[in-house]
């Protein structure tokens, strides 16, 4: 089977063209699950030649359906709208599942030429031709890629679509359940437990459910683990209702931090069998909360179950770490999870964290502060956090 291409495309002035074209509406019963807002691409070709002094872009040509887009295509090349667009290839991987492998971007795109093609026994196409003035290629599996910018006294004046800032307010960020299982932790940690939960029924929303979930499981390790992420690097101890409120709102706006702050005592005692706290720690940080581990002074470590109910999943075995990377590779970038590796029958394991980050794979300890050593374990479950 050939590969697949997909195309998104957003105008400077109509906005995302390419949203809706994938849908039953647009195409028919050619709409595909997961592609609703792209462009089904049928082939296409980008010229380059060499000049002895440089290269020369001749521009990119593909052929699509007659969809949802074509009226607005048509818009674009007689508004000479300036376009940002994206190819995304496919192709199927030793899995036997497709990969997305391959991306072309194309900056400061102008449509050149359009035609229509319909006729009796073939599909209605169109064929379009593209000029850009940047170019950036990407082999996403094997860690390659290509940039070119073809004019650069107009580098200012290329359009890049600005990221769609989120319509929550505020206010329905800080009522979620998630919320509320932190208010939760932080009246057992505190011994206050009445006073957080006035503070998650006043948020109202989903937050006084989030807050009856973990009280309701009565686990002291449970607690222990969720109260893990109440800390951040710089905090030792939450001295009140408003504080706490404070530090969950700065939580919004902060990016993934270092893991080497989720367990700085290690190996002190109480900071080497906390590995279940660590992973919750270091699964917050990556979400953009830096929070640091509590210490366990038991050597009997934590369950596994505690992890399946705070994040309400099951661990699934998986057969290799080659397994993980592929569910975590088709999961996207952004994907978290918590791995447990076991060291043998009738011997304790430990859990680690593993995230795909600009569809890199990486697995994290963020008991050590270093890179999981996948090499002692002899099998291994997987639990995805997001």
């Amino acid at each position: 089977m050939s590969d697949i291409v997909y195309l998104t495309v957003i105008g400077e002035q109509q906005g995302a063209i390419s949203a809706g074209c994938g849908t039953e509406s647009s195409v028919g019963n050619r709409w595909q699950i997961a592609h609703e807002d792209e462009i089904f691409v049928f082939s296409l070709s980008n010229s380059m030649t060499s000049t002895g002094k440089g290269s020369q872009l001749h521009g990119l040509r593909f052929c699509k359906l007659i969809d949802k887009s074509t009226p607005l295509f048509t818009n674009a090349i007689n508004n000479n709208e300036q376009l940002f667009i994206e190819f995304y290839f496919y192709r199927i991987s030793r899995f036997g599942k497709w990969e997305k492998y391959y991306y072309i971007q194309l900056r400061g795109a102008f449509l050149s030429d359009i035609q229509c093609l319909f006729s009796e026994n073939r599909l209605p196409t169109e064929t379009i031709n593209v000029s850009y003035e940047y170019i950036l290629c990407k082999h996403l599996i094997a860690n390659t890629e290509f940039s070119y910018l073809a004019l650069p006294e107009n580098y200012n004046r290329l359009f890049i679509p600005q990221p769609k800032k989120s319509t929550d307010s505020g206010l329905k960020t800080l009522n979620s359940k998630a919320v509320g299982r932190l208010l939760a932790a932080g009246g057992i940690y505190n011994g206050n437990i009445e006073g957080f939960r006035d503070t998650a029924e006043k948020l109202g929303g989903d937050a006084p459910a989030g807050y009856k979930q973990v009280l309701n499981e009565k686990t002291i390790g449970l607690g222990i683990a969720a109260a893990s992420i109440l800390f951040s690097r710089n905090a030792s101890k939450i001295q009140d209702i408003n504080k706490f409120r404070d530090k969950i709102s700065k939580f919004n706006g902060k990016s993934a931090g270092t893991i080497r702050n989720v367990n700085p005592g290690y190996p002190k005692i109480g900071y080497t069998h906390n590995c279940v706290n660590c992973s919750i720690a270091t699964d917050a940080t990556l979400a953009g909360h830096p929070a640091s581990a509590l210490p366990i002074n038991s050597t009997k470590g934590v369950p596994l179950s505690v992890l399946e109910k705070f994040y309400n999943g099951k661990f699934k075995p998986m057969s290799s770490v080659d397994e993980i990377i592929h569910a975590m590779d088709n999961a996207n970038s952004g994907a978290r999870g918590i791995v447990y590796g076991s060291y043998g029958p009738g011997q304790p394991g430990h859990v680690f964290n593993v995230v795909n980050q600009n569809n890199t794979i990486r697995f994290l300890d963020g008991q050590t502060g270093n890179a999981a050593d996948l090499n002692q374990f002899k099998s291994f479950q997987l639990l995805r956090t997001n």
